[in-house]
C-alpha cells in the first residue's frame, strides 16, 4: 500500500475541522474535501479512512463525516424583528415599524426580543454609535446599572443607563457622553433592556 504523504493528511484534517467551526457544526461534503485537496476520489478516501483509523474523524461512508466536539460547534438562531431607531441623545418622539429581521444565537437572547437601530451618539462611551443595532429584551423592570429602553413624560423614548437618586426620590437616565445632562424624572417607563450591541468594524 502506498505511503500516506503526512503534510497531506494534516491538511485534510485542519481544512476539515476548519469547514465545521466556519459552518455551525456542519461538515464539508466528500466532493468538497478531494476537491480542496487535488484528489481523485479513491486516493481520497484512502487519506479520508487513514484519519478515521487514527482517531481523527469519524467516518462510515457516504454524509457520515464528524469531528470530536462537533455537537458543541452548532449555534441554534432565532429571528427576531428589527423595529426602527431608538435616539441616542436627548428624547424624542419614537414610531415603532418592522424595519426587517435578523437570525441571533438563540444564546444571545432571552424572553421576548427585539433589535433597534441607535440613533445619535449619547451611549458612544459604551460603544454604541449611530446606527448600531442593539438588541433588547422587552420588559417593564430595570436594575440600577442597566442600559434602558426608557419612556419618558409618557411620549419620549431614549437608551441610556438607568440609575437611581434614592436621596431625592428620582429616576436618572444617564448618557454614556459627557455633553448630556442626566434626565431626571420621578416615574419612567422602562420598555427594555439591552442585552447585546451589534455592529459593523469602522
Amino acid at each position: 500500500m502506498k505511503r500516506m504523504n503526512e503534510e497531506k493528511l494534516s491538511r485534510m484534517a485542519a481544512y476539515i475541522r476548519s469547514y465545521v467551526r466556519e459552518h455551525n457544526g456542519t461538515s464539508p461534503k466528500f466532493a468538497q474535501i478531494i476537491s480542496y485537496m487535488g484528489m481523485n476520489n479513491s486516493v481520497g478516501y484512502r487519506y479520508l479512512t487513514t484519519l478515521r483509523d487514527r482517531g481523527e474523524i469519524e467516518y462510515s461512508g457516504k454524509d457520515t463525516l464528524a469531528v470530536a466536539g462537533q455537537n458543541t460547534m452548532r449555534v441554534s438562531f432565532r429571528t427576531v424583528p428589527i423595529l426602527g431607531g431608538i435616539p441616542c441623545g436627548l428624547p424624542e418622539e419614537h414610531t415603532e415599524w418592522i424595519e426587517g429581521y435578523m437570525p441571533i444565537p438563540e444564546e444571545w437572547a432571552s424572553g421576548n426580543c427585539y433589535l433597534l437601530r441607535a440613533d445619535g451618539d449619547s451611549m458612544t462611551g459604551i460603544g454604541i454609535d449611530d446606527g448600531d443595532l442593539v438588541l433588547i429584551r422587552q420588559q417593564n423592570t430595570a436594575r440600577v446599572g442597566d442600559v434602558v429602553v426608557a419612556l419618558v413624560d409618557g411620549t419620549d423614548t431614549t437608551l441610556k443607563r438607568y440609575l437611581e437618586d434614592r436621596d431625592r426620590g428620582e429616576i436618572l437616565l444617564r448618557a454614556e457622553n459627557p455633553k448630556y445632562k442626566d434626565i431626571r424624572r420621578k416615574s419612567i417607563d422602562i420598555q427594555g433592556v439591552a442585552l447585546k450591541m451589534i455592529k459593523d468594524v469602522r
